[in-house]
């Protein structure tokens, strides 16, 4: 049946069905090596991939994500004037039709030009900051991008093709481009087969909104962590082993990475926090002069706002959700656990254990992927005889 459908289509469209889309990827670190793995095994894509370890090369053509792999360094970040030189890795990326540079905000202008001198295909990027690369690139075919998705954990080797489900994807064209719109769409279909959901935001909105619910916080929670190590006489750290750890875990991302990425987000950035120190210094004198109505107002107005926030899909921040599993003091009650939840497709991101006094056993406190899928996991071990929380 699919042979007469095919009969049917003109020739060029038949082929462009036929076959796998051709893709590349500059730098393979989490976000990138997430890529790859997830265009490759959810969308059927053919992915080349350029990066500056040659063990990460290695191993993702090892693993069959990358069908093409060749390494950059300082010798060949920059490309040759000879187009057939064989050591210039960029010239793999020739027959691709769309390039994702998954690099620092810093090399993804030179990186993208050097793309587009080779490739005729379209140039996105995943940065989380947008309007400083829209200005400064001058590429029509170019989209800035930005997947809603992270961890703080660093590379290839935590890379998943799962890291984007149920993610926002963002989407930025230049005002007055003329990038024909059937080149936005196979974009936007690539987006949505790795399990994401495709938005199109100026780059100033994304940029302003992205400082506030992403940027932010990383700030606030890297300060939270400072002002703790500088407090802490030796107690302190066993206190702040529970929830404190929970809300300050984002301060344990890559610190040459944020700096960039707040460098570059400043314009929008130093402005909230402003913001963010007004209402600070507001609560510090309602506090100061025992101003009860104030102090409600500020807890009740907060949780007011967070409550009407959405539960489903995820947002700029990694969004992993706790769950709290009572466990008998009996050999292989972890390996149980893990199974239960392994066979229906649920993954564990985290684990820790912990003695509970005013339980005989112990607590498992399992970090899971999404709201949802906590939910899921709590029922399948309630059903299976265990206490969750």
């Amino acid at each position: 049946m699919s042979l007469s459908i095919y009969k049917e289509l003109p020739v060029e469209q038949a082929d462009r069905q036929a076959r796998p889309i051709e893709v590349g990827i500059v730098g393979l670190g989490l976000i990138g090596g997430s890529l790859a793995r997830a265009l490759a095994s959810r969308a059927g894509a053919r992915v080349t991939g350029l990066d500056r370890d040659a063990d990460v090369i290695d191993r993702a053509l090892a693993e069959g994500v990358l069908k093409a792999g060749g390494v950059l360094n300082s010798a060949n970040d920059t490309l040759s004037d000879q187009p057939d030189n064989p050591d210039d890795s960029w010239h793999l990326l020739a027959p691709c039709e769309i390039v994702f540079v998954c690099t620092p905000v810093d090399d993804v202008i030179p990186m993208a030009l050097q793309a587009a001198r080779v490739c005729s295909g379209l140039i996105t990027d995943a940065a989380s900051v947008k309007q400083p690369i829209m200005s400064g690139l001058v590429l029509d075919r170019f989209i800035g991008g930005h997947p809603m998705a992270g961890s703080e954990r660093r590379g290839y080797a935590h890379a998943s093709d799962s890291l984007f489900e149920n993610a926002l994807y963002i989407l930025c064209v230049r005002p007055g481009s003329q990038l024909p719109l059937d080149r936005m769409e196979q974009l936007e279909q690539l987006i949505r087969q790795i399990g994401a959901t495709p938005l199109r935001m100026s780059a100033e909105a994304h940029d302003q909104a992205v400082a506030a619910v992403s940027h932010l916080p990383h700030v606030a929670a890297s300060a939270l962590s400072l002002l703790a190590a500088r407090l802490d006489q030796g107690d302190l750290a066993r206190l702040a082993a529970g929830g404190f750890r929970d809300i300050t875990r984002i301060a344990s991302a890559n610190p040459r990475l944020w700096t960039d990425i707040c460098q570059h987000s400043a314009p929008y950035l130093v402005p909230i926090l402003d913001q963010f120190l007004e209402l600070i210094q507001s609560f510090r004198n309602d506090l100061y002069t025992k101003d009860t109505a104030g102090l409600e107002k500020f807890f009740f107005q907060a949780g007011f706002y967070r409550n009407t926030l959405p539960v489903d899909g995820r947002g700029a921040l990694i969004s992993q959700s706790p769950l709290t599993v009572f466990i008998h003091d009996r050999p292989g009650e972890l390996g149980r656990i893990t199974t239960l939840l392994g066979e229906q497709g649920i993954n564990i991101s985290n684990i820790r254990i912990r003695e509970s006094r005013a339980y005989e056993g112990g607590v498992l406190q399992l970090l899971i992927a999404s709201s949802d899928q906590a939910a899921k996991a709590a029922w399948i071990l309630e059903e299976a005889g265990y206490v969750c929380d």
